[in-house]
């Protein structure tokens, strides 16, 4: 399809002067025409999708340590100032945080900050189960969800919270404090044939945590909100990695594996079966 063709050309040539006259000019529309129909598939005007496109491989760049001048100059910046701005309100950090952020994950290393609060927990029950909010973003963006963009987190838990307020999904987070060490979520099928089930995911414990029970407390609060938005059995699924006792630890029934089911898109693209689980409540 010619949006398709459109959209790989500006993911091709981020680093050079795109405007729209020129689009337009290249793929045979109107200026007009142009603007109204990239705007229907991307959800915004087509200089903003270019601008946003541009700071999401900046932040890549960033991330595997470039110069912040640099990978600025290269996308059209002509300040670190401005570049700076444009950074932290499409990304949700300075490009030093997204930079230090990133550099724990390639050498596998966990951050202080959270490591510091683990050595200060007296014991497990230390730990509150409880609601996700919108002011967990910055948390869970460091210690959770660390392959996003904290604006991409933010996103994330808004949506959750819709779905929470619409009664269709509960979504909990593990807390000490204000610090965010693992999260679940359950979340009501809105199939007609299938209201009765609900689908347990997103079940993630900061590694400095796991193996302290913190999982299984998340997911057995899990399965009692599923009881209460509705849901008689709860389904789940992981890879063939291990993880399977995890399920079988909290009750659930193996029901089958699809071969080669899940293929994770970064590092070595490594490959699993799904295992499927389910639980009657």
């Amino acid at each position: 399809m010619l949006s398709g063709e459109i959209l790989i050309y500006i993911e091709e040539n981020l680093k050079e002067n795109l405007t729209l006259v020129d689009l337009s000019e290249r793929f045979h529309y109107s200026p007009r025409q142009l603007y109204y129909y990239l705007h229907e598939i991307t959800g915004m005007p087509v200089m903003t999708y270019i601008r946003q496109r541009k700071l999401v491989n900046a932040a890549c760049e960033i991330a595997l340590g470039r110069k912040m001048y640099n990978v600025a100059t290269d996308y059209g910046f002509e300040t670190q100032a401005g570049f700076y701005k444009a950074f932290l309100q499409c990304i949700g950090c300075t490009p030093s945080e997204f930079q230090n952020h990133h550099k724990l994950r390639r050498l596998k290393q966990i951050d202080t900050k959270i490591l510091s609060v683990r050595e200060k927990l007296n014991e497990m029950n230390e730990v509150k189960i409880r609601k996700m909010a919108l002011s967990d973003t910055k948390s869970l963006w460091e210690n959770i969800y660390s392959g996003n963009t904290p604006e991409e987190v933010k996103e994330r838990v808004r949506k959750n919270i819709d779905e929470m307020d619409s009664g269709n999904c509960v979504a909990l987070a593990a807390a000490i404090d204000e610090n965010i060490i693992g999260t679940a979520l359950i979340r009501k099928s809105q199939h007609i044939l299938s209201s009765n089930r609900c689908e347990l995911c997103d079940v993630v414990v900061n590694p400095a945590f796991q193996k302290q029970g913190i999982g299984i407390k998340l997911c057995l609060e899990c399965f009692l909100h599923a009881k209460q938005i509705g849901g008689d059995y709860v389904l789940a699924s992981c890879r063939n990695n291990g993880t399977e006792r995890f399920y079988l630890a909290l009750g659930m029934a193996e029901s089958g594996r699809i071969p080669g089911g899940i293929l994770e898109p970064w590092g070595d693209n490594k490959v699993y079966d799904e295992v499927i689980f389910y639980k009657r409540l």
